[in-house]
């Protein structure tokens, strides 16, 4: 039998979430369309920072809201993400 932490971290190598970086690289595989659909979204101010407390901003880009959410861990706010307004609605209720 294997160690927990063997397979956890096996596990995590495989869904590593892509980053904003990666998935730029990414683009450069895609048709044009795919281009314009998938760095358009992340350039929409549709980008929500929550905490476990309440929804820190909305209606942000993707790189606002990661600038956001780097200053507000630097201060200590915990359990942060970033995740669409649509989405931070829901949260809310």
């Amino acid at each position: 039998m294997r160690s927990g932490i063997t397979h956890l971290k096996k596990k995590m190598e495989i869904e590593r979430p892509i980053n904003y970086f990666e998935k730029l690289a990414l683009v450069n595989n895609m048709t044009e369309a795919e281009k314009v659909a998938a760095v358009c979204e992340l350039d929409e101010a549709i980008w929500s920072v929550v905490s476990f407390e309440r929804c820190e901003a909305h209606s942000l880009t993707y790189e606002q809201a990661a600038a956001l959410l780097s200053e507000l861990d630097a201060r200590g706010v915990s359990g942060l993400c970033i995740i669409t307004d649509d989405a931070a609605l829901r949260v809310r209720r």
